[in-house]
């Protein structure tokens, strides 16, 4: 039985920066098969490396950039996103989701991944998300349950 794995990553601090930990909040609430793990990845990527390393398949949930209206919703395979591991990290503390998967492919593992993106509108000190990602937050769990329900087929 395959290994997945769905983990919202974020920062809960910085309003429309966490709205992957919210996301994982509430999924965290739904049951699923033993297999699929809800994972609360927080701002702790390089922690998440022993996780990635242990999935057939990862489901990511993050804020996107990606020059959208806000609360735009994204899905798409990591791979597709021509994301890079950023060269000029002098520092544990400043490596991301993108390092850590490399770190996981670098240690011979390759987890098929799925990337769930929201434009954010304002990443400030804030714990709650802004009224325009906050209102898509049902729908992106909504879309990532039905994401986990085809991978359990």
């Amino acid at each position: 039985m395959k290994k997945i794995m769905v983990v919202g990553i974020g920062n809960l601090l910085m309003q429309d920066e966490g709205v992957g930990v919210h996301a994982i909040n509430q999924l965290a609430q739904m049951s699923f098969p033993q297999n699929v793990e809800i994972i609360d990845g927080g701002t702790h990527s390089y922690d998440l490396v022993e996780f990635f390393c242990q999935a057939d398949n990862l489901i990511i949930i993050d804020a996107m950039k990606a020059g959208g209206e806000p609360g735009t919703i994204y899905r798409a395979p990591f791979d597709e996103l021509g994301l890079k591991p950023d060269e000029n990290i002098t520092s544990l503390h400043e490596m991301h989701f993108v390092e850590a998967m490399y770190l996981v492919r670098l240690l011979g593992y390759d987890p098929e991944v799925m990337v769930f993106g929201v434009e954010p509108q304002n990443i400030g000190l804030s714990l709650d998300l802004t009224p325009q990602v906050a209102e898509k937050v049902p729908r992106l769990v909504e879309l990532v349950k039905e994401e986990v329900e085809r991978l359990l087929q």
